[in-house]
């Protein structure tokens, strides 16, 4: 049935300001049109019309990095994302527990803990979940998913004991002095002996839960996202939705390493494909090289200020070998399929792009070249490596979320200069083409670009010309003064541009604060002066 949906304001993001009166929906659910009031009842005959209330109306979100199947742990897991202490996750666990009832048979889960908002500022150990309970297994998991913590329960169900060895491409945590095992674990390697416990034990009716998981994402205006790191299991079920008509928005799958992918694709040909099929597809494969910067398991080619246990060495690992991550990266080309990889540090940034040049020339796929692999997060990596990925034709798909969430946590791991420019987006774009920006802070403290100049120099210069511009009697014995972060070299030369073209003997020079600093990066300059505008 036709609906028309009117009072509202229908955002077209055609042009900034682009706006309509009404939308229409035909027969088949699918926009027929957007526009004028008058227009759209001309075409509206026998439509059901839909008054919204002055609402905002946008075309749908598409999450280009998700993991759909994961949002049933905001289902079935205790919320411990507002865990300030070890006393607050073992009272939400225990009240999670009590009003679940959950018994010996049954599990306690909980997500979503970070050490870096917890007062202790460690992961908690085993001892926190066992005053939760020692006769149920209890598996709480970090906000990155990248590591977690269990207690003696579920370390004894799963096998693991003080002399299991640590797993390539992960580490259990242990007490020190002593080699006995504290409840903690590391990247997949290690957390997988866990939910082999954990996850029978659930009961889960993944299909019965897909609406509400839907209904998630929806609600926030998303109906297109991905799911990023798909088991077989997982695919086999999602599968199973899209054949039954039960997908309501559309799902690209990436099945990841460690399993038979390219069984999971050939037994559901109909899905690997660039259209979706009944709102899903397979988009290509998905393997990891390394963890999170927050979590101090990100690769890095340089050591972090301080490591999980205080060393001054730690780099962390890799979560594959060479060898693994080439064969999986020349299955992915030969099957002429995208490759997406899990890369936080430039460590891990250094692994792909070696690996993944070595399997395209050892791959006979003649479209070989046409494919985009992509780097996920690229949180750290450097400029050379965004110049090579440019060369190759590697996408770098930043996630600049973290640095809204755990910017303070990178400047404390990695230090001002690396915590500072992580996730980057600007600035290796900037970087690549030679381009500096040139900016002014209003009266009001609003940064506004004011030209962008190619090269370190000339935008130095363009801010002495500002001074020139808008200056009052800059010759008149006028201190003017320099801030920077920690680049020498430009304030002599900005000192003495002032000094030849105006003849000012006062130039005082200082570091820019460490707020702004951070976030800028190394080589930032500012220039203050008394001028005509504010």
């Amino acid at each position: 049935m036709k609906r028309l949906f009117t009072n509202a304001t229908f955002v077209t993001m055609v042009d900034d300001v682009d706006t309509a009166d009404a939308l229409l929906v035909d027969d088949d659910g699918r926009i027929a049109y957007v526009g004028t009031l008058e227009e759209a009842r001309r075409l509206a005959e026998g439509a059901e019309e839909v008054d919204l209330g002055g609402a905002a109306v946008l075309p749908g979100l598409i999450d280009p990095h998700s993991h759909f199947t994961g949002a049933l742990q905001y289902l079935l897991y205790a919320d411990l994302s507002e865990c300030t202490s070890f006393a607050e996750i073992t009272e939400t666990l225990k009240k999670f527990a009590a009003e679940r009832n959950i018994g010996p048979d049954g599990v306690i889960m909980g997500n979503g803990y970070d050490q870096n908002n917890l007062i202790e500022q460690r992961h908690p150990d085993k001892s926190i979940l066992n005053a939760v309970s020692e006769d149920v297994p209890v598996l709480i998991t970090h906000v990155s998913n990248h590591m977690g913590v269990a207690n003696d329960c579920l370390l004894k169900l799963a096998g693991i004991t003080p002399t299991t060895p640590d797993p390539e491409g992960g580490r259990y945590g242990r007490m020190n002095g002593t080699g006995d095992l504290d409840g903690y674990a590391e990247e997949p390697a290690a957390m997988n002996p866990f939910y082999a416990v954990t996850t029978p034990r659930l009961g889960l009716d993944f299909a019965a839960m897909v609406p509400d998981m839907q209904r998630i994402y929806l609600e926030h205006g998303v109906t297109t996202c991905q799911d990023g790191a798909t088991a077989p299991d997982m695919a086999k079920v999602l599968v199973g939705l899209a054949r039954a008509g039960l997908l309501k928005m559309d799902i690209v799958s990436y099945p990841m390493w460690g399993s038979d992918v390219m069984a999971t694709l050939a037994d559901n040909a109909e899905f690997d494909s660039q259209s979706y099929t009944g709102h899903f597809r397979f988009g290509g494969l998905k393997m990891f090289l390394d963890g999170s910067p927050q979590g101090l398991t990100a690769w890095m080619t340089e050591p972090y200020v301080e490591g999980p246990d205080g060393e001054k060495d730690w780099v962390a690992y890799s979560t594959m070998t060479d060898e693994d991550a080439i064969a999986f990266a020349k299955m992915a080309i030969d099957s002429n399929h995208q490759l997406l990889c899990h890369c936080n540090g430039d460590a891990a940034a250094d692994q792909l792009l070696r690996v993944y040049e070595a399997a395209r020339d050892a791959s006979d796929n003649p479209e070989k070249m046409a494919l985009r692999p992509v780097m996920i997060h690229a949180q750290t990596a450097r400029t050379d490596q965004y110049e090579k990925m440019a060369a190759i034709g590697m996408i770098p798909s930043i996630f600049s979320s973290h640095v809204w969430y755990w910017g303070d946590a990178h400047l404390r791991n990695l230090g001002p200069v690396r915590g500072g420019r992580v996730s980057a987006t600007a600035a290796f774009v900037g970087t690549m083409l030679g381009i500096k920006p040139v900016m002014h802070t209003d009266s009001e403290g609003r940064l506004i670009p004011m030209s962008k100049a190619r090269g370190t120099k000339a935008a130095l210069k363009a801010l002495v010309d500002k001074v020139e511009e808008l200056g009052v009697e800059p010759d008149k014995n006028q201190p003017l003064f320099i801030c920077h972060a920690n680049c020498p070299d430009s304030v002599a030369y900005v000192k003495e541009l002032l000094e030849k073209r105006f003849g000012v003997t006062d130039v005082r020079a200082d570091f820019i604060g460490p707020v702004i600093g951070a976030h800028t990066g190394c080589g930032t300059l500012g220039l203050f002066f008394v001028g005509t505008q504010r």
